[in-house]
């Protein structure tokens, strides 16, 4: 997961630079959102389409709920989108969130092998689009970019969803334009110490 480039234009960057600084949000109760996970697991397991989308619905209705926001729409789809490179999987699609009108699209099964995902990627992917949905109806994010601190939203989400406790995302920067990816081995040695 990388940050977008910090816009040139001064409304954009300000948006910008407000979402990179909001990284606390209250979450759910673990107590509320776990039993949910533990069904998306089952959904998962069981290989079926139609449990996993009303689990992953009233997710979203459970998190809408508790942010005093309508719910967003949500659909389900096949193998992920996906690019190749020398015959090796280079980019793919997990999810997306339609701004316009507040829809969820979630991507269930790998792109090489069309296997189901992971229950933990599409709890993964479900609270990365419901953060998007969040920016815009209620945070005052109406571009929704990732930035830091929207990274750091969505893992107090997702650890909340698994019942476990926050510890934060450890970044290093890529490149010459200020972007940063999540230094995914340095939070997890850390985040087993929390």
């Amino acid at each position: 997961m990388i940050t977008d480039r910090r816009p040139a234009r001064d409304k954009l960057r300000r948006e910008y630079d407000s979402s990179h600084r909001l990284e606390k949000i209250r979450a759910p109760a673990s107590a509320n959102l776990a039993p949910m996970f533990g069904a998306l697991e089952a959904a998962r397991d069981a290989a079926a389409p139609e449990l996993m989308k009303n689990v992953c619905t009233r997710f979203l209705a459970s998190l809408s709920a508790f942010y005093g926001i309508p719910s967003p729409n949500l659909k389900l789809l096949g193998p992920r989108p996906h690019s190749t490179h020398e015959g090796r999987l280079a980019n793919e699609l997990f999810g997306d969130y339609q701004i316009k009108v507040a829809k969820i699209r979630l991507w269930t099964r790998t792109p090489m092998k069309r296997q189901w995902t992971s229950s933990k990627t599409i709890l993964s992917t479900l609270c990365h689009e419901f953060m998007h949905h969040l920016d815009v109806t209620s945070l005052g994010f109406p571009n929704s970019f990732h930035t830091i601190g929207f990274y750091e939203r969505t893992h107090r989400l997702y650890l909340a969803a698994i019942g476990h406790p926050y510890y934060p995302l450890r970044w290093r920067r890529i490149g010459v334009e200020g972007r940063q990816i999540i230094d995914w081995q340095e939070t997890k040695r850390r985040g087993a110490k929390v």
